[in-house]
C-alpha cells in the first residue's frame, strides 16, 4: 500500500479491490528522461473483454477526424484535467499539463476530488480510481449537474486509456495499460495471523552525487499452519505492507563529531517512500544534497558509512527492518 495526500491508495499492482482506492500511474519517458508531454487529455477506463485488446473502444473508421482515439461512443468512467475561472468553478476541459491537479487537492472522503488527472511529478502523472468517484461527460454544460459514477464496481480486469498529445502540432495518441481489480484479497481467518518478515537491502555503496532509489526488499512468511497454500501466496504479497517509511543516518567514528548523525527520520520520508507488487519497499535519494536534519550536528563529510532503516505496519503491528550500512563513497 502507499499514501497519496494522507489517504492510502493501493497501487495496480498491489491486487487493489473494488471497495478500495486504485492509483494508477503513468510515466511520460522521452529520450532517456521522465518528461511532461504537451497535453494529458484524458483517462479512460474499460472492462477488459478482450484479454488487453482495446479495438473495440477504438475509432477505426479511416475517414473519421477521431481515427485512432477512444470512440465517442464508448461507455466508459472518465478522468479529465478541468479548466477553472479565478474562484476556482470548473468552466470546461482543457489537456495543459499546468492544468492537472496537485496532490494536494485530492480527498479520499469526497469522490469527485478523485475525477480529475494528477500530477506527481514531471513525467510522472496519475488516476485515482475509488468506489465514491463521480466525473463529468465530455458533453457537459453544466457542472452542477450530470455527474455519472464510478462504473468500475466489479471485480476483474479493466484497461485505463490515457489520451496524450507528446508535442505542439503533434496529434493525440492513445496508451492502453491493464490492471485487474481483485475480491481475492479479503481473507477470513480464525486466529491472529502470524506473519514473519525478512528484509534485505539492495545497495551497499552509492557513487556520492547520484540520486537513487533506495530498495528494501521484504519477504513475508505466514506461520498460520491452517491457512491453505492459495491464501499463504496471496499474503505473502507485498499487499500487506503500509505506511513504509526510510530513516537515514551518517555514523561517525571520530570522537570530534556527533557519531550518529541524522539525515532523513521516518516522518520525513513517509510521503515518497513506496511498495511494489513484489513486496520492494523504494526511497529516492539525492546523494548531492546530504545535509543533517538538525544545524547542531556534525556532519564529518558527505563520504561514509550511512545506516538505512525501514518502518513499516503489517495489520496491528509496527515493525522495524534491521539497520543496514551503505558506503556513500
Amino acid at each position: 500500500m502507499t499514501s497519496f495526500n494522507g489517504t492510502t491508495v493501493i497501487n495496480r499492482g498491489n491486487r487493489p479491490s473494488p471497495t478500495s482506492p486504485c492509483k494508477l500511474d503513468f510515466f511520460w519517458i522521452k529520450e532517456g528522461s521522465y518528461t511532461d508531454p504537451y497535453n494529458v487529455c484524458s483517462v479512460h477506463i474499460f472492462p477488459d473483454t478482450r484479454f488487453g485488446t482495446a479495438n473495440q473502444f477504438v475509432d477505426l473508421n479511416a475517414t473519421s477526424t477521431n481515427y485512432g482515439l477512444v470512440s465517442s461512443t464508448a461507455t466508459n468512467f472518465l478522468f479529465h484535467n478541468y479548466k477553472r475561472n479565478l474562484t476556482g468553478t470548473r468552466t470546461g476541459f482543457q489537456g495543459a499539463v499546468s492544468a492537472c491537479a496537485p496532490e494536494s487537492s485530492y480527498a479520499g472522503n469526497l469522490g469527485y476530488s478523485a475525477s480529475s488527472i494528477f500530477k506527481v511529478k514531471t513525467g510522472h502523472f496519475c488516476v485515482i480510481l475509488q468506489p465514491s468517484s463521480v466525473y463529468f461527460p465530455e458533453t457537459v454544460t453544466d457542472f452542477s449537474m450530470n455527474m455519472s459514477s464510478n462504473s468500475a464496481s466489479g471485480s476483474g480486469g479493466y484497461l485505463d486509456i490515457w489520451t496524450l498529445v507528446d508535442a505542439i502540432g503533434s496529434k493525440p495518441q492513445i496508451y492502453v495499460n491493464s490492471f485487474s481489480l481483485n475480491s481475492q484479497n479479503v481473507v477470513a481467518l480464525t486466529e491472529p495471523m502470524l506473519v514473519t518478515p525478512n528484509n534485505k537491502l539492495v545497495q551497499r555503496y552509492l557513487e556520492l552525487g547520484s540520486k537513487r532509489s533506495l530498495q528494501i526488499k521484504t519477504e513475508l512468511v505466514v506461520d498460520n499452519e491452517p491457512i491453505r497454500e492459495s491464501l499463504r501466496n496471496l499474503l505473502e504479497t507485498g499487499s500487506l505492507l503500509q505506511n513504509q517509511e526510510f530513516r537515514i543516518v551518517k555514523l561517525n567514528e571520530s570522537p570530534d563529531m556527533s557519531s550518529r548523525v541524522m539525515i532523513q527520520d521516518f516522518a520525513d520520508t513517509a510521503a515518497t517512500t513506496n511498495v511494489n507488487t513484489h513486496g520492494t519497499m523504494s526511497y529516492s535519494w539525492d546523494t548531492a544534497s546530504i545535509a543533517p536534519k538538525y544545524s547542531d550536528d556534525v556532519l564529518g563529510g558527505t563520504r561514509g558509512v550511512y545506516e538505512i532503516t525501514a518502518r513499516y505496519n503489517i495489520l496491528d503491528e509496527l515493525y522495524y527492518s534491521p539497520k543496514f550500512k551503505l558506503i556513500v563513497r
